[in-house]
């Protein structure tokens, strides 16, 4: 009768641990902004189109004529 309480302690003390190992994977570029990031995309770093999935870095020479 305990087992079973227990392994739902023990998972919901496990769960936190294993989301921040998720969310927290040290990539070089996690704290570029958008723009930061595009000026480093057209200044010739191919890998932060790798690491940054979520720009459209189609869009980068739109922005960076927008931000002067």
């Amino acid at each position: 009768m305990n087992l079973p309480w227990l392994l739902i302690v023990l998972g919901l003390a496990i769960d936190p641990i294993g989301s921040k190992a998720q969310l927290d994977d040290g990539g070089l570029y996690d704290n570029y902004t958008d723009y930061e990031a595009c000026m480093a995309f057209l200044g010739g770093d191919q890998r932060i189109e790798d690491e940054r999935w979520d720009i459209d870095f189609g869009n980068c020479i739109e922005l960076k004529i927008e931000k002067g």
